[in-house]
């Protein structure tokens, strides 16, 4: 081993055994740290259900579509689709099984291959405290935690393949083998992510700029440039040239769907979050400083790549005003980031070490290089992983679907926290810029992606026990969410009135100004689009038992064994005609008669109240319109508080009030009926009745179910 002129100790070539195997060693409380966080941030997102459904439909012969016979691509990650088309191919393992854990593969080669660069890197000095640094920011990042398991889309595979790129033109850019490794990895980035094209083309923009370098000469290096670019023109440009013969269109259908204008002002607000809470302000000036010593030591400009990506990047992620998920598009940031910023903090430790004023101290209080970077290193940590650390945490204590979720850290779950110097300046301005971000669904955290998809799981997930051939081929239906419900019914087409699986409402225009705007969910089909398509069925969440709508909708067909499917239809001589000889349902007043014949009310006053199963049904005999304006109050007290989320503990309920003409059931005759469902936790107490607004309750009553 030798020792610079800093004092600061670097392993030499011949020891890289010796230095993997103590790195490796060192680095297990880190990887530990994101395994953990990685499983309190487990997830999976509705979004990625629509990649499994063409998954699905490409197995079972259909093609790459998401409707039969509808050539579309609402997927924008077509490697990711093929990969998880083979897993349930050859081992019987379904997309949402595989894609959790084939993302949890790519962390592992992500963090494989950051430990090779840094044990492989040239005239890298302190190598183990560098290594010890980077693998410190990176497994601390709740950020990066949160994307591990992924929620079942492509993002850490994208950003494996960017980092294996990265690798590949640092270490091997003078060998064909490291060379054609890197052409191919950014090939799988290109056909995993929309942008993976552009970060290519920084790649061979910065490869002809190095190689002048390296050589002196002017002229590009055309042999090397070559095994660097024709694979991945040559790959591709295949995938372009089949998308267009395929699907007829150069782009996917995303772009369209997606793309509405540049919106500048939602992406600053994105990245500026971003960096408060991920320390992007820390970690790039730290890179900067890396990248300008080691092109003076050595005119290494790797540094100068990872600042070229992630600038150029942010370029993009500002134009397009940000994304849905939380920081999703920003992944790849972290982990080429984290080697170079603990590079620069131990070249400002070098220089911090040598200043004549440290030199006063007595022998014993003298203060080392090694000390003073990770002086350096331990607020940094904090600041780049706080904010971050505490925002997950809520949200994983988080157990219910909210819709526009804000996570606001305060005094109340984060004193720690704010108690931190310029903390509370930097928690105000994260919770301002997160605040206005999550009205325009930018940014929008993995809990409320989390709830939603459990949420719909539980609701629709039965379907998957449905028999063949029930669904009508002629049925056609619209929704906004196209997920998880549709997945678990491949046989239903769908209309996406989001555009995302239409090519009819992806191109519809946007006249909504960009401040009124919801991200990827402005398109809307165009005026009497869905009457020419024949929409004529809407589907609800199946049901168990002999009733099995409780007012869900107008009619019910058994699916399966105990198994029923509630619709609506605006042609009921449709609806006899497709499930003629099958047991059907048609909900009307004799259907709700014979539902409550069997039950006598809890409440017995203005209206009937019955509990039957998990539901409260609302019943009036002699009703008119009058009767059912007034709004009906539900409190649902339970039998253990702490089931309550936090923001209803103080009232002591959870508050379901609803008006009647939101319901589905429609006046028969001179009977109103209203259904509404309770909650899964016990319940005490309920309280209900109508109320009129500055007036007071019309009627009340109670149940008590435990006393």
């Amino acid at each position: 081993m030798n020792r610079n002129g800093n004092g600061l100790q670097g392993f030499a070539l011949n020891d890289l055994w010796r230095a993997r195997t103590a790195l490796f060693l060192t680095c297990l409380p880190w990887l530990a740290l994101l395994v953990w966080l990685a499983s309190v941030s487990w997830f999976l997102t509705d979004d990625a259900f629509i990649s499994f459904r063409y998954v699905r439909n490409l197995l079972e012969g259909h093609g790459l579509v998401f409707n039969p016979g509808e050539r579309v691509e609402g997927y924008s990650n077509f490697l990711w689709v093929l990969e998880l088309a083979a897993l349930w191919r050859v081992l019987g393992v379904a997309p949402e099984d595989a894609a959790p854990w084939l993302s949890v593969a790519c962390t592992a080669g992500t963090v494989g291959a950051m430990l090779w660069w840094i044990t492989r890197l040239p005239s890298l000095r302190n190598r183990g405290l560098v290594g010890w640094m980077a693998l410190g920011l990176v497994c601390s990042s709740a950020t990066f935690a949160v994307w591990t398991s992924g929620g079942g889309l492509e993002t850490r595979q994208f950003t494996f393949f960017v980092v294996l790129a990265v690798v590949c033109l640092s270490l091997y850019r003078d060998s064909r083998r490291g060379l054609l490794a890197a052409s191919l990895s950014l090939t799988a980035a290109a056909l995993t992510r929309p942008e993976g094209p552009l970060l290519a083309a920084l790649c061979l923009g910065w490869f002809v700029i190095q190689r002048m370098a390296d050589t002196g000469r002017l002229n590009p290096d055309w042999r090397r440039l070559t095994y660097l670019a024709a694979p991945f023109v040559v790959l591709v440009g295949a995938h372009f040239l089949w998308r267009y013969s395929y699907y007829g269109e150069w782009l996917p259908n995303t772009y369209y769907a997606k793309h509405v204008r540049p919106w500048y002002e939602s992406g600053f607000r994105y990245l500026g979050a971003a960096a408060l809470e991920t320390g992007l302000y820390l970690l790039i000036p730290l890179a900067a400083v890396a990248m300008r010593n080691r092109w003076r030591a050595s005119q290494d400009g790797i540094w100068a790549l990872v600042l070229l990506l992630v600038g150029v990047h942010m370029a993009y992620v500002m134009r397009i005003g940000g994304d849905h998920f939380e920081y999703r598009p920003l992944d790849f940031y972290w982990p080429l980031l984290a080697v170079p910023a603990s590079m620069g903090i131990v070249y400002l430790a070098s220089r911090i070490a040598t200043r004549r004023w440290l030199r006063r101290f007595p022998p014993g209080l003298a203060v080392g290089a090694r000390t003073c970077a990770i002086a350096l290193f331990v607020p940094v940590l904090f600041y780049t992983s706080a904010i971050q650390g505490a925002l997950l945490f809520e949200g994983a204590a988080i157990r219910e679907r909210i819709k526009m979720l804000h996570i606001e850290l305060d005094d109340g779950n984060a004193a720690w926290l704010l108690a931190a110097p310029g903390m509370p300046m930097l928690v105000a301005a994260s919770n301002d810029l997160r605040h206005q971000t999550s009205r325009q669904f930018v940014a929008s955290p993995f809990a409320e992606h989390r709830e939603f998809a459990n949420q719909q799981l539980r609701r629709w997930k039965p379907y998957e026990n449905i028999e063949n051939g029930v669904i009508p081929d002629d049925a056609l239906m619209v929704d906004g969410s196209v997920g998880i419900r549709f997945y678990y019914l491949p046989d239903l087409k769908v209309i996406d009135s989001f555009g995302l699986t239409d090519a009819t409402v992806a191109r519809n225009p946007v006249e909504t100004p960009n401040h009124q705007r919801v991200i990827a969910h402005d398109r809307q089909p165009p005026p009497g689009y869905l009457e020419e398509r024949g929409v004529n069925f809407t589907i609800r969440p199946p049901a168990i038992g002999k009733f099995p709508t409780f007012g869900r909708a107008e009619y019910a067909v058994k699916v399966g064994p105990d198994l029923w499917m509630p619709f609506d239809s605006p042609d009921q001589q449709w609806v006899f005609d497709r499930f003629a000889g099958r047991d059907l349902w048609v909900v009307d007043l004799d259907y709700w008669t014979e539902l409550l014949g069997d039950h006598q009310p809890a409440i017995r006053s203005d209206w009937e109240v019955y509990l039957v199963g998990n539901s409260l049904i609302y019943k009036k005999e002699q009703c008119n319109p009058e009767d059912a304006e007034p709004t009906f109050f539900l409190h649902l007290y339970p039998v253990d508080v702490n089931n309550l989320p936090s923001r209803r503990r103080q009232a002591g309920f959870f508050n379901k009030d609803f008006a009647f003409r939101d319901q589905r059931i429609p006046i028969k005759g001179e009977v109103c009926i209203a259904r509404r469902e309770l909650l899964d936790y016990g319940i005490a107490t309920i309280h209900t009745g109508q109320y009129i607004s500055g007036q007071g309750p019309v009627w009340k009553g109670e149940i008590h179910l435990v006393e």
